[in-house]
């Protein structure tokens, strides 16, 4: 608990139900909160209402209280979960519409399970269970049909966009033409911006689709959730998948021992996410969003354009919620645009420049087409000849290859501008330096010495310190994992964990010392990535890491369709490291 001098003040207004629930997460993470009661004390930064018929009321009764204040509050208008979004988005206007002080007040909408789903999929990405440069897609499995599971469906659809191809998304429910239904209501395009299919619980098919490589169980309580978890987890299993399953329910969860976990299973509660610190008082997940605005404000400016002239171009505190949401979303995509290319973000100062590589400006252009075109499809817009914002008709909603050169310039512009939105964010790019760890047949007991292994990973970090290093492991070699948890420690590395096999079968035939040992690695993954088997695993190092770290004195004879990277570390148990390459 912070002390009551430092701590922020939040005040609340209303007897609405998501008062009382932000009211108390919030007091569960040491703010403090109070109701309002006439005047606005200096020390609040920050007062919650709720969306309802008598919320103009409320704000111009603000007036008099803020008349001789001039700190600015952060006023937070927070929909009823669930509820129909039918109050005006535009807050800037909807402020002067209630003569509310200009600069005083900052009036923003916020609806929390939308705010949850985009926390959800920022904090475990759709590419975490799959390798997109190596050809795997992203199948999402929503499980369930409610206001949570309509919001993670319409931000993965903004965010999963890793290819010129439409993502996979499997929709599930007890009874599938609600979804049908809803989504020819509401969202008619969505099919433009996925392969959707529908299918019935507790036993969705998923027969001749791609492996799942995420599910989502939204809208259910926690008993009932956790054993439709355990149940498509084992169907998942069975065709060799390892998705990442998150639960979402509001219900309490006990805190578990990581020896307990499944190493799929991630509980979550949406309204907890959404109304916490760091997400409702602190914003953090809309930093880079910002960035982003203020750079585009920076960049009308320089061309001689007042940027607030436009609605599009006011400071981010008066900016409508239209406007933040689509850069929320562009900022979203940043990361699946880093993932497509094998790039990772670091600290800034780590980085002395970095640019996307001619092919890869061109394919990265045609998935923010892509991104771009999949916002306005979900936002009711249609091809037209002529732009007509009334109509939401755009005639630039066609394929990136039919798209004059200068509207292809657009988008390779919004590419090229990456490394300079993250800079501005204080990150820089770098590209990957995947480091595969092979077992030469060296057993557990016997693996190199910590000593050589620090030698020989301090000297890759030296070799190339302007690359990411990414430890590439088999799950399931306890060698290979002391490896890649040293290069973690020392370096700050990366790790992609291969699994030759699905999980619940890896985990089951480890005894429960290593067992443990493979979950706290999971826990650190930064990728998880399904392969059938133990020859597939080698393939996908002879074709992905540009480095072999290979454990042991001899080489097992490879397979002789293997193809081996050329630069090879061998590290002996009696502590030599030979390199066929200069360091």
């Amino acid at each position: 608990m912070l002390p009551w001098r430092t701590a922020p003040l939040v005040l609340w207004d209303g007897d609405a139900p998501s008062l009382a629930q932000a009211r108390a997460v919030l007091s569960d993470q040491g703010v403090r909160v109070r109701r309002r009661r006439g005047r606005i004390p200096k020390r609040a930064g920050l007062l919650l209402l709720a969306a309802g018929p008598d919320l103009p009321q409320r704000l111009a009764g603000l007036r008099s209280a803020l008349a001789t204040r001039r700190r600015p509050l952060r006023v937070v208008v927070l929909r009823e979960p669930g509820a129909a979004a039918g109050e005006p988005d535009d807050v800037a206007d909807f402020a002067t519409g209630t003569e509310l002080p200009p600069g005083v007040l900052r009036l923003e909408w916020m609806d929390p399970l939308r705010t949850a789903a985009r926390v959800m999929f920022a904090r475990w990405p759709l590419h975490r269970s799959m390798d997109p440069p190596a050809g795997q897609v992203a199948h999402l499995l929503v499980a369930g049909f409610g206001p949570f599971a309509q919001a993670s469906l319409l931000h993965a659809l903004r965010v999963g966009q890793y290819a010129d191809e439409p993502p996979l998304v499997t929709l599930a429910a007890e009874t599938p033409e609600r979804w049908r239904d809803w989504i020819a209501a509401h969202h008619p395009q969505a099919s433009a911006c996925a392969r959707l299919r529908y299918t019935a619980l507790p036993t969705p098919d998923c027969h001749g689709a791609p492996p799942v490589t995420m599910i989502a169980i939204c809208d259910a309580g926690a008993d009932a959730g956790l054993s439709l978890a355990r149940a498509l987890g084992s169907q998942a299993a069975e065709q060799g998948a390892s998705p990442l399953v998150a639960l979402a329910t509001e219900d309490a969860w006990p805190k578990g021992r990581l020896a307990d976990w499944d190493g799929q299973l991630v509980p979550l509660q949406p309204l907890r996410i959404a109304y916490s610190r760091e997400v409702l008082l602190e914003g953090r997940d809309d930093a880079l969003a910002e960035v982003i605005h203020e750079h585009y404000r920076d960049t009308s400016a320089a061309q001689g354009r007042d940027p607030a002239a436009a609605p599009s171009g006011r400071p981010w505190a008066q900016l409508a919620t239209s406007y933040k949401d689509a850069n929320r979303h562009q900022a979203d995509h940043l990361w699946a645009k880093l993932a497509v290319t094998d790039c990772r973000a670091v600290p800034e100062e780590l980085v002395e420049s970095f640019a996307f590589a001619p092919p890869e400006v061109e394919r990265l252009a045609i998935i923010e087409h892509r991104r771009w075109a999949v916002e306005r499809w979900l936002d009711g817009w249609t091809y037209g000849p002529e732009r007509d914002n009334a109509r939401k008709r755009h005639p630039q909603l066609i394929p990136y290859s039919e798209l004059s050169d200068a509207m292809q310039d657009l988008d390779r512009f919004a590419v090229r501008l990456v490394p300079a939105l993250l800079a501005r964010s204080g990150l820089g790019v770098v590209r990957r330096l995947i480091v595969g760890v092979r077992n030469d047949g060296v057993p557990a007991q016997q693996g190199p010495s910590r000593r050589t292994t620090r030698a020989v990973l301090g000297r890759l970090a030296a070799r190339y310190p302007d690359r990411g290093m990414t430890l590439a492991v088999d799950l399931t070699d306890l060698p290979a994992r002391l490896v890649a948890a040293e290069a973690a420690a020392r370096h700050g590395a990366a790790v992609f964990v291969l699994l030759p096999g699905p999980l619940p079968s890896l985990l089951s035939a480890q005894s429960t010392a290593h067992r443990l040992g493979m979950l706290r690695l999971l826990a650190v993954a930064e990728r998880r990535i399904q392969l059938r088997d133990q020859a597939a695993l080698a393939g996908w190092l002879g074709r992905r890491a540009e480095i072999l770290l290979a454990l042991g004195e001899e080489a097992a004879s490879p397979s002789p369709d293997t193809h081996l990277p050329a630069k090879q570390v061998r590290l002996s148990p009696a502590g030599d490291a030979r390199w066929n390459f200069a360091y």
